[in-house]
């Protein structure tokens, strides 16, 4: 697993002010044993960006969404979470062209859950093909005002 972070002062509309674009990336091979530490490196960049309310709830989105991207594409992934202007936004892309779907499972089975606790945790979520190939699942958090420094 590799990952980058980086912060960028980005020009607001006005041009008159500055807000911080918090980003990191995360590139992790076919391996659902990295979904851990995807789970914990989504927390700690939150919680360093002074977004921590939010911090668990991200770290379980981007939990299950790198899970079913291993899981479906069967391929690496890339993971990327982005805080600006009071949202947070992460994406995962796969090479799979099979579109997301949440579907109903019984009591006993343990997975199939995933998209389920995407749409009650997330704010918004979708998803989208990528013209290189393969697709884009997203979904964003807002931050309550003064949370992210």
């Amino acid at each position: 697993m590799r990952s980058t972070a980086h912060t960028d002062p980005v020009l607001t509309q006005s041009g008159c002010s500055s807000t911080a674009v918090r980003a990191l990336q995360i590139s992790i091979a076919a391996d659902k044993a990295l979904v851990a530490e995807v789970r914990h490196t989504v927390r700690t960049a939150l919680e360093s960006w002074g977004a921590s309310v939010i911090a668990d709830d991200m770290a379980v989105v981007a939990s299950e969404l790198a899970s079913n991207a291993l899981k479906h594409a069967g391929s690496e992934a890339s993971v990327r979470l982005r805080l600006s202007e009071g949202q947070a936004l992460l994406e995962v892309d796969d090479s799979s062209m099979q579109r997301p779907v949440a579907r109903r499972v019984g009591a006993e089975v343990e997975e199939g859950r995933g998209l389920f606790l995407v749409q009650a945790l997330a704010a918004e979520w979708g998803w989208r093909y990528r013209e290189d190939g393969g697709k884009t699942v997203w979904a964003s958090l807002p931050v309550p005002a003064g949370s992210a420094a």
